[in-house]
């Protein structure tokens, strides 16, 4: 939406929202009062089933109104309107000065929707590599490395993490668990920790041994239920897309 309250694209996935034109307005008005109230555009608007995020724009003159399940909580809502919102910048950054072309310009912006929404993988696994103490993470998809913060070597990191996996679920079977997460000291100073996404994804973080050692296991924690829920929500997004 332009600052303004003029609502540059929308999509629905369900419950679609009526007269997005006059929501546009109401929560343009809204971000009006909080900025003249407490000096900062609201945020965050939770309701009993149904959470608004909003995040802005002030060089560009736009924001994103995210509507969504109260359950995906307000930070991960946060990034990934985001994400969506410097996606549609980049894509019509050059158009949003002149509000006076056709709306439906902006329509083809829905196709790139499920594809923002994959890549932000990659900054959740840059977040977790400035953790200190991390020297390593990447994630593994399909069998191949989707994104890596450092050089690796794909073939012996595959060949080496499979036969991990492999093992890790011939030796959970007795239990009838699943594996989650399984970590090895590689090292007098280092560790790796193989962490199941979803299915055969994993995410493979080495960091260092010591002092900081609870605040690395609970960043890859962290990391892995951001993946999770991106999982989820893209393969949610391309149901309801069909």
């Amino acid at each position: 939406m332009a600052s303004s309250g003029i609502v540059l694209f929308s999509k629905e996935y369900a419950n679609a929202v009526a007269q997005p034109r006059l929501v546009g307005s109401l929560i343009t008005a809204m971000l009006e009062f909080s900025n003249k109230a407490s000096g900062a555009p609201v945020s965050y608007i939770q309701m009993s089933s149904v959470a608004v995020t909003v995040v802005t724009n002030d060089k560009h003159k736009v924001f994103c109104a995210m509507f969504h399940d109260t359950t995906d909580g307000a930070s991960f809502s946060a990034f990934v309107a985001q994400e969506l919102l410097a996606a549609f910048i980049a894509q019509h950054g050059d158009e949003l000065g002149n509000m006076g072309h056709n709306l439906r310009d902006f329509h083809r912006f829905q196709y790139r929707i499920l594809s923002v929404i994959r890549e932000s993988v990659k900054p959740i696994v840059r977040k977790l590599q400035k953790q200190r103490g991390i020297l390593k993470a990447m994630l593994v998809v399909d069998g191949a490395v989707t994104c890596a913060t450092g050089d690796v070597d794909p073939i012996g990191v595959l060949a080496n993490l499979q036969a991990l996996v492999n093992s890790s679920i011939d030796m959970m079977s007795f239990s009838g668990d699943g594996v989650s997460s399984m970590t090895i000291q590689s090292g007098r100073n280092s560790c790796i920790q193989v962490s199941v996404v979803e299915g055969n994804d994993a995410l493979v973080v080495v960091y260092k041994k010591g002092a900081q050692t609870s605040k690395n296991t609970a960043a890859i924690e962290e990391c892995v239920r951001a993946l999770r829920h991106v999982c989820v929500l893209a393969r949610t997004l391309q149901q309801n897309s069909r």
